[in-house]
């Protein structure tokens, strides 16, 4: 089924969902109004949540909506336990069954032949190379610029503390 074929099915039931809310629900809802009948305001509650209920089922959904199966969208679901089950006729004429908890081997029309991997291509170990040592060199940097910073801030409280000790004594050193 396509994702859209079950879109539509969670929008049209989260339709007949609301539907069948208001329907029970209508002798909950304050207001006085004839038996069978729902207030107007009511029936704007009710469109308005026609509107915005079913993306928000959509969104809750998608994972279904996308796989088609409980199960996530990158994952497959585990095989029946009867996958590659098979029926032989013993002599006594009543059915026997042989199951595998796995599905048969794919036929040889069907197996995709990989040619082995190709050794790397010396261009790109020589671009992996130079981003390496590029790296090696900003990190080099960093550690040398962080180093100048803590002494540079390491400075400037000496000087602090200096600037502090002639504003109390008026001396120099």
């Amino acid at each position: 089924m396509l994702a859209a074929a079950r879109a539509a099915i969670v929008v049209v039931a989260t339709w007949l969902a609301l539907t069948v809310l208001l329907v029970l629900l209508e002798s909950l809802l304050p207001g006085p109004s004839p038996h069978g009948t729902p207030s107007s305001t009511a029936v704007m509650l009710w469109l308005l949540a026609l509107l915005l209920v079913p993306p928000v089922t959509c969104v809750a959904l998608r994972r279904w909506i996308s796989a088609g199966r409980a199960g996530s969208a990158d994952q497959p679901l585990p095989p029946a336990p009867y996958a590659g089950a098979e029926q032989d006729a013993p002599q006594s004429g009543g059915p026997a069954w042989h199951a595998t908890a796995s599905p048969a081997p794919p036929s040889d029309a069907q197996r995709t032949i990989q040619p082995p991997r190709a050794p790397e291509d010396p261009d790109v170990w020589a671009l992996r190379q130079a981003r390496a040592e590029a790296e090696r060199a900003r990190a080099e940097a960093e550690s040398k610029r962080a180093e100048a910073e803590k002494a540079r801030k390491e400075e400037a409280r000496r000087r602090s503390a200096r600037n502090r000790r002639f504003r109390q004594t008026g001396r120099r050193y």
